[in-house]
């Protein structure tokens, strides 16, 4: 069964070759080439200590002043050109295979980090089951299984999503918290004393995580971490 899936599978890459989603030239495997994979934003230090965004001068980044439910957060790379395309055919356009990419470089910078390390409890940020009916995916459950298998960590899929929210895309960044605000609950699974690792693909003021984290974290959670894919610039 797996040698007819491997000839079937190069076949199809014979009918079908894979391009660069970034500069469109054929690649062997994959969906980025390799001078593009080198060229990607990734995300480098001094960055806050909540969430993982670039910061200049401070500690904290803007969108992290408040109060804030996640202890430490990191980001592989800026979700920036060519980032956002790459998100983009990830996220809406069924290139689900990225997760394996995208779940990888995560996995590299979670083994790296001395606290996001100690999680025992891999959590992906749910999608409300209209949007997961209509995408097919939740591209968070995609990225949280690869970082599972990639860091030998637990893959629990606990949350559940109980509101259908609107679009973050326009809203202040109080609106956005206000938008989130008891939108999840904890669906399964122990998580009292237990340190949880959130995974999501991408991060804009992390309202949502933050949300999740405070749900966790009344749930008994000793810490709760994060974890994205891309995050914008501050």
């Amino acid at each position: 069964m797996r040698l007819l899936k491997e000839i079937t599978a190069a076949f199809r890459d014979f009918l079908f070759p894979h391009s660069c989603l970034v500069c469109d030239k054929e690649t062997t495997d994959g969906f980025l080439c390799n001078n593009c994979y080198e060229y990607l934003p990734l995300v480098n230090s001094p960055v806050c200590r909540f969430c993982g965004r670039p910061v200049k001068k401070t500690r904290t980044c803007f969108f992290c002043k408040e109060e804030k439910y996640v202890s430490h957060g990191r980001a592989w790379m800026l979700f920036i050109p060519p980032v956002d395309n790459v998100i983009h055919h990830f996220k809406y356009r069924k290139k689900t295979d990225l997760a394996t990419m995208l779940g990888r470089g995560m996995a590299n910078i979670i083994l790296a980090d001395h606290q996001l390390k100690k999680a025992e409890k891999i959590i992906p940020v749910p999608l409300f089951w209209t949007k997961f009916l209509k995408r097919g995916y939740n591209q968070a459950a995609l990225l949280a299984k690869t970082i599972s298998r990639e860091c030998d960590m637990e893959y629990a899929d606990i949350l559940k999503r109980i509101k259908d929210t609107k679009t973050q895309t326009r809203l202040s960044t109080e609106a956005r918290r206000k938008n989130v605000y008891g939108a999840f609950m904890l669906k399964s699974g122990e998580v009292e004393g237990k340190n949880v690792l959130l995974i999501d693909d991408v991060m804009t003021t992390g309202a949502t995580i933050n949300e999740c984290a405070r749900v966790l974290k009344q749930a008994g959670a000793k810490e709760v971490y994060s974890c994205v894919a891309a995050i914008t610039p501050e």
